[in-house]
């Protein structure tokens, strides 16, 4: 008779998975005798499956919408905006030691974009090292200098020598005791990661009819992405 040895998904053991009765929707449950992990081979949900986390989390983070993924997945749209909620993203780059690094270059730059209606603009203020190729900070606001302020003071921490901006008139205000270049052609890292975040965000992508409807969801998953990508993963877009 065929034998097939039950692997625990913890610990990898195999001689010490024993059966465990059966879920409520009659699947067998397993026990592992060894770090007392129970769990099933089969599921009649594939939102219940082990590996679904990250893949609803790929998927944003690459081109696809709540619904989009909720139809591939063959899951409720319900559950994917569960797992959605668990981001907690990080507004500060934690791979860096703002104490000791001297950041010489730092373009601060902004992204338009809007919950529920453009009445309703919700803008992304971001730095980025532009020596490093990492972000370090970011925030959500209107456009506005208490939400510039905002990133300032998570950028209180680290050494910057300059800052490299746009024109808008607030920055000149607000970094004139800094060094404070402002150029067009010092912030294309910038416009090339508000590229990025319009090309792989799908309620950021440009004629379409996609769009945020909470701030929650809205900052979580463009925060997310940033933490990912921006501020840990930054080489891994090109």
């Amino acid at each position: 008779m065929a034998k097939v040895d039950v692997v625990c998904p913890q610990c990898n053991e195999t001689h010490a998975v024993r059966c465990n009765g059966h879920s409520a929707s009659g699947a067998q449950r397993y026990i592992c005798k060894h770090c007392s992990k129970t769990f099933l081979l089969n599921f009649s949900y594939s939102g219940a499956k082990p590996d679904t986390h990250q893949t609803i989390v790929n998927m944003a983070m690459n081109g696809y919408g709540c619904r989009d993924t909720a139809r591939v997945l063959v899951i409720s749209l319900n559950t994917v905006l569960r797992h959605f909620k668990k981001f907690s993203p990080k507004q500060v780059a934690e791979n860096i030691d703002p104490e000791t690094e001297v950041v010489i270059c730092c373009e601060a730059g902004e992204q338009w974009s809007y919950v529920r209606c453009k009445r309703n603009p919700r803008w992304l203020f971001y730095a980025y090292d532009r020596i490093r190729k990492r972000a370090l900070a970011h925030v959500f606001g209107p456009r506005n200098a208490p939400t510039l302020r905002r990133l300032l003071a998570l950028l209180s921490k680290f050494n910057i020598a300059f800052y490299m901006t746009d024109a808008w008139p607030v920055y000149k205000v607000l970094l004139s005791a800094t060094g404070h270049v402002v150029s067009k052609k010092y912030t294309q890292r910038t416009e090339r990661y508000n590229l990025n975040l319009r090309t792989h965000i799908k309620r950021l992508t440009r004629r379409t009819i996609c769009f945020s409807k909470s701030e929650e969801m809205h900052d979580k998953i463009i925060g997310w992405y940033l933490t990912l990508h921006l501020l840990c993963l930054a080489y891994m877009l090109y």
